[in-house]
């Protein structure tokens, strides 16, 4: 079975290379698809607001973006084989983007932030192809930015308008769209801007990755505060 339900949001369970695998066929079959990486915040939101969990329920697929939700499966007795989390799979698709020629849009961030996340990829996936980009200071009603999108045909549009905006954006355009991988990756620009820095592989191998990011913004605190909240409300349910 490749479904986990948490909390009533139903987790694709997959290995990242299976998942790329999946993601790529589609792709290369040009069949939309509407991808949420999703961690324990986004999961308490969406049980609070009925909007936003009608929205996930359109999604494609829902990866665990977050060791709160892998520990939340294993408490569940039903294990998920690998958190999938946002950067690393935005990674993995532009890798596909560029063997494959593929089309790139980014919507998102500050332009000096977007610039600069473009200069970053380019580097490291010389041979991509990205057709545009469009900073992330907009209204989900302007649907000239959708409109300007469509006309570049993209194959893959990472949204970085942050959470819920970003899958309410998505969910409002992608039927107007003939294909294309649409995924939400919250601050995943920053980080590839040099802006925001990823943890140490040593502390993401050690499901620390929440812990690094603290100690270095200790104003996410409050923020951090839904992930034991998150794995009570678990065990309560469990029980």
């Amino acid at each position: 079975m490749n479904k986990v339900k948490i909390m009533s949001i139903l987790f694709d369970n997959y290995h990242m290379s299976e998942f790329v695998g999946i993601l790529k066929e589609r792709l290369l079959n040009q069949k939309k698809t509407f991808v949420v990486t999703a961690n324990p915040e986004l999961v308490m939101y969406a049980n609070k607001n009925s909007n936003y969990f009608n929205t996930l329920s359109k999604a494609n697929y829902i990866t665990a973006d977050g060791i709160g939700i892998v520990m939340a499966s294993k408490l569940l007795k039903h294990p998920i084989k690998e958190r999938v989390a946002g950067f690393d799979l935005m990674g993995e698709l532009l890798h596909v983007a560029e063997k494959e020629k593929l089309k790139v849009y980014l919507l998102g961030a500050k332009e000096s932030t977007l610039e600069k996340a473009i200069k970053r990829i380019k580097e490291t996936y010389p041979n991509i192809n990205i057709v545009g980009f469009h900073h992330g200071y907009i209204d989900i009603s302007d649907k000239k930015i959708a409109k300007d999108i469509m006309l570049l045909a993209p194959d893959l549009i990472f949204v970085a308008l942050g959470f819920p905006k970003q899958e309410f954006w998505i969910e409002k355009y992608i039927s107007e769209f003939s294909k294309g991988l649409f995924m939400g990756v919250g601050g995943s620009f920053d980080v590839w801007a040099g802006e925001v820095k990823r943890a140490p592989q040593v502390w993401i191998n050690l499901n620390l990755e929440w812990l690094y990011r603290l100690l270095r913004q200790p104003t996410r605190f409050k923020r951090m505060l839904v992930l034991p909240r998150f794995l009570i409300k678990i065990m309560l349910g469990k029980s």
